[in-house]
């Protein structure tokens, strides 16, 4: 027959083991402690545990004796509550040799309760320096937001200026049409042409807040500098439209797209699928935010690219699937219907 491990057997076997273990009764008698959970305690209190939960007490209630210190928990994730009541309680003391202890108290069934003790100094570490760079990066993300909106309004009043500037010069070109054709007495034989003229000049004064001005080779550049000062890389997939019309609308959608991506999902990369088929270029333009998202009210800025792309006989459709997707189908035949008026 085997025989059955000894008092002296299981002291000597507890007082091995490298962390600190201690078992009581419910009241705090103490059914069995090891050497190394009474040298802790003993360095945090003064004496060894004599009860358990007046040892625990003590323990809740420190704060600093010169030989250690609590710590707070603050580098700590949150626990969920479980619902079982308080069965589970921590506290974590930093020691005069700079190791980090964590001590535990459970109560393994409605009559013992286990208090252990353990070195986390590493994990402590690793642990302080995640938290800290988590503040660091949240501290990041308000001055990178600040400066997305910061960006977004300069440049939007940089496009008006520039769309008031190309305006002005589309006005006085048909201005000079129509007093050429007066004055030659041609005004019925171009009467087509000047009317498509003005209707082009007019149509981008109404939307002169949304119209994109700049040059056709600045177009992908300016945005891809924006969106590297926001860091938020811009990815294209198929072949970009090469009329300058649907360009504009194009990047008009992709920076609608890219401001709120990173203003409210802080995406940190935009993906621009683009296919065709006969009749117009379909794009869906997406983001890799963290937002979960299932319904979204328009602002002013889908609103008015919605007005744009639907004037200019483009469509705008918004998908919730968790996240936020923008549609955009532009057909290619309004590409003709313009070139009259865009000479």
């Amino acid at each position: 027959m085997k025989k059955k491990p000894s008092a002296k057997m299981i002291k000597k076997a507890i007082d091995s083991y490298p962390g600190g273990i201690c078992f009581s009764a419910l009241d705090g008698r103490v059914i069995l402690v090891n050497e190394k959970m009474n040298k802790l305690v003993l360095e945090l209190t003064g004496h060894t545990i004599l009860n358990a939960k007046v040892a625990w007490d003590e323990l809740a209630s420190f704060s600093s004796n010169g030989k250690a210190e609590k710590l707070t928990q603050s580098w700590l994730p949150k626990e969920p509550d479980n619902g079982n009541g308080n069965t589970h309680q921590q506290l974590f003391f930093c020691f005069s040799d700079s190791s980090v202890w964590h001590f535990e108290l459970r109560f393994l069934d409605p009559n013992t309760v286990q208090i252990e003790a353990a070195e986390i100094t590493g994990l402590y570490r690793l642990s302080e320096e995640l938290y800290e760079n988590t503040i660091r990066l949240q501290e990041m993300q308000k001055r990178q937001k600040a400066l997305l909106e910061s960006i977004v309004e300069v440049n939007l009043n940089k496009e008006i200026l520039a769309a008031k500037m190309h305006i002005h010069d589309e006005l006085g070109h048909c201005l000079l049409a129509t007093t050429k054709a007066i004055t030659e007495d041609r005004l019925a034989e171009n009467a087509d042409t000047l009317r498509k003229s003005w209707n082009s000049t007019i149509q981008d004064f109404s939307n002169i807040s949304t119209v994109w001005t700049v040059p056709d080779s600045s177009l992908q550049s300016e945005l891809m500098q924006v969106a590297e000062l926001i860091g938020c890389k811009v990815t294209f997939l198929g072949e970009q439209p090469k009329s300058r019309k649907a360009l504009q609308l194009l990047y008009a959608a992709v920076r609608e797209a890219l401001t709120n991506a990173v203003r409210h999902a802080d995406a940190t990369e935009l993906t621009v699928k683009i296919e065709q088929d006969e009749k117009s270029y379909h794009i869906e333009i997406s983001d890799n935010g963290g937002v979960s998202v299932s319904s979204i009210t328009e602002g002013n800025g889908l609103s008015a690219l919605r007005q744009r792309l639907e004037q200019e006989g483009a469509t705008l459709k918004v998908l919730c699937d968790n996240s936020v997707s923008l549609l955009v189908d532009i057909p290619f035949d309004f590409d003709e219907a313009q070139k009259g008026g865009r000479k």
